[in-house]
């Protein structure tokens, strides 16, 4: 397959992805009074348990002054934490609170209640085939962006 026509069915597949989680999740997380961008910071700070700003900014694609902002609303709620690095005053630390880790396994506890029942017609097989084309995409997605080192591409 060439690259435009591959580039086009992964766009189209990506976008029908995204758009039907984030319409699920929105469902659930909207009534928790937090936004869907609210939300993966949260989930971010889950995984990392202490992020710096730059770092969540980059996990989530977006600028550093974004991310900020997003962590100054979340800590306004309740939801995280913010702190100076002792060691350099010039990052900024970004926690949970016990509230934002309540908070996510309350969403967590509603979403698992409403779509588990619906994925038990789906067998482990079909989600390890899931699994499994997703790693190859991501295997793909990067030979290619290794192929396109901009320290190798020539003009």
């Amino acid at each position: 397959m060439d690259i435009i026509k591959f580039n086009h069915h992964i766009w189209d597949l990506m976008r029908s992805i995204t758009h039907g989680i984030d319409n699920t999740l929105r469902i659930i997380v909207d009534g928790f009074g937090v936004t869907m961008v609210q939300m993966r910071v949260l989930v971010e700070l889950k995984h990392c348990q202490t992020c710096t700003i730059g770092d969540l900014a980059d996990a989530m694609g977006s600028a550093s002054g974004n991310a900020s902002a997003m962590c100054k609303t979340l800590e306004r709620k309740g939801l995280v934490t913010r702190t100076r690095n002792p060691e350099d005053e010039r990052i900024v630390l970004v926690t949970l609170t016990d509230q934002g880790q309540e908070l996510l396994q309350d969403i967590e506890g509603e979403l698992s209640a409403k779509c588990d029942p619906l994925l038990e017609e789906y067998s482990e097989e079909d989600f390890e085939q899931i699994l499994t084309g997703m790693g190859k995409l991501k295997e793909v997605v990067t030979s290619l962006h290794h192929a396109f080192d901009t320290n190798q591409l020539r003009r």
